[in-house]
């Protein structure tokens, strides 16, 4: 007789995309060294951990050899081989912020992803919409495949890793620091804003008219004028430099299957791929965080999260007590860097355009981004088109602002505008913080009754 194991999974979907399912191995999954020892109806992990662990999680099966009479009877064992179990791996997320971050995409496309940026443990992982894994026990219908495979929505796509956007003004910070250590600009250099302005022939208009404002105003009001004038002056490949250090478009290394890399142009990378030479005009695109530029919000809470520790980056990791190995580290000036997370705390606090994040008590810093999907141009050519592809709204956030243990970053597909995306990081670092109290106060507790123990 054959038993099967079978795996059980958390209801409604809660980390589908990060525990993946396991299923039967394919024919062409047998053609691939990944699964050569393996046979014909073979359980193997497809996505997620269970695909990255696959060979830890597999354990061994178990045979047994028996001799029956004509009947079917079992007359005696020959053989007897048990079953080796494969290993328990203990994860590095935090179920009390996955809940938050899950609840709160609940209904929307996006995605969430929280690090501790001193070690790269992964605190929270959401994509939304999800899918429930409990589907692909035994044998899934093909009826349930195929609308998972045909929603428009794409519940599969594992948005934390492998959606790729234009960061929007979430990219701002990297600009400026790359101006502020390139020696292109300074703290106390200002710029105009009359709510938009004329470069290369094109006039580009601001979110808003700013008037006279500098580097930090301009953070905290995300001023597109200040930056399409100074990331005209630090050129293409000081920001491609910079931002490629701090882990723009490139994959994070995370311990998850199928991570995107994301995108950071340069004059090379166009002539190497378009064969056509770089235009300063799409300077002022990407130092607003638009046109060809993509990131992950894996990568951008990693990106982030690694600058807010004065140029340190840990790989994020899923696997609770795995080796941290050496972080990757920039040699940035802690004077520089801290004018920009002065800049980034003003959006939270200073009346800036991430305000919904503040919490009182909690020194929250942050960037709000809002990312178009389609230009003016064809939005105008086209309502419907431009209805259905709305900009894009992202948030990224650390606290503390000094020395922080916590990095959120959150994604929200046709979310329009990054102050939408904020009050979702601002619960997942209130559920961090309110916990590390509760469970401080337990330890206290503990301490107290101990100490009256004879």
């Amino acid at each position: 007789m054959l038993f099967r194991s079978r795996r059980l999974y958390p209801k409604d979907g809660l980390a589908a995309h990060v525990l993946g399912y396991a299923g039967e191995v394919s024919d062409q999954e047998l053609d691939s060294p990944e699964f050569a020892k393996y046979s014909l109806g073979d359980r193997v992990g497809k996505t997620g951990l269970e695909r990255q662990y696959n060979e830890v999680l597999m354990g061994v099966d178990g045979e047994k050899r028996v001799e029956v009479d004509s009947r079917g009877r079992e007359r005696q064992t020959l053989d007897n081989k048990e079953a080796v179990p494969g290993q328990n791996l203990q994860t590095t997320l935090d179920l009390d912020l996955e809940v938050v971050a899950d609840l709160a995409l609940e209904g929307k496309r996006g995605a969430v992803v929280a690090l501790d940026p001193r070690s790269g443990e992964v605190l929270a992982m959401v994509s939304k919409p999800a899918f429930d894994p409990n589907l692909f026990n035994g044998h899934i219908r093909g009826s349930d495949f195929k609308a998972l495979l045909e929603d428009p929505f794409t519940p599969l796509l594992n948005r934390a890793i492998q959606a790729q956007f234009a960061p929007g003004s979430t990219f701002k910070p990297i600009v400026a620091l790359t101006g502020l250590e390139t020696g292109v600009i300074d703290d106390h250099q200002t710029v105009n804003c009359t709510g938009g302005l004329t470069l290369y022939g094109r006039y580009t208009k601001c979110d808003a008219t700013h008037g006279v404002t500098d580097l930090h105003r301009s953070i905290v009001h995300s001023c597109d004028v200040y930056f399409y004038i100074m990331g005209n002056r630090i050129g293409i490949d000081n920001i491609a430099s910079y931002a490629s250090l701090a882990g723009i478009g490139k994959k994070t290394g995370i311990d998850l299957p199928a991570e995107s890399a994301g995108l950071m142009p340069s004059r090379e990378w166009k002539v190497r791929t378009q064969r056509e030479k770089w235009y300063e005009g799409e300077t002022t695109s990407v130092a607003i965080g638009q046109g060809a530029i993509t990131v992950t919000p894996i990568q951008l809470a990693n990106t982030i999260g690694g600058l807010a520790m004065g140029g340190v980056w840990y790989k994020p990791h899923l696997l609770k007590n795995t080796q941290v190995g050496e972080p990757r580290r920039a040699q940035w000036s802690a004077e520089n860097i801290s004018k920009v997370v002065s800049g980034m705390y003003g959006v939270v606090n200073e009346g800036g355009t991430g305000a919904s994040a503040a919490i009182p008590g909690i020194p929250v810093a942050g960037k709000t981004g809002s990312a178009q999907r389609i230009s003016n141009e064809l939005a105008k050519a086209n309502r419907a088109l431009a209805n259905e592809l709305k900009d894009n709204g992202w948030f990224v956030a650390f606290a503390p602002r000094d020395n922080p243990e916590i990095v959120v970053a959150v994604l929200l597909e046709g979310g329009l505008h990054g102050a939408f995306a904020a009050p979702t990081a601002r619960d997942v670092i209130k559920a961090y913080f309110d916990k590390k109290a509760r469970l401080s106060k337990d330890r206290k507790s503990t301490r107290l009754n101990s100490s009256h123990v004879k």
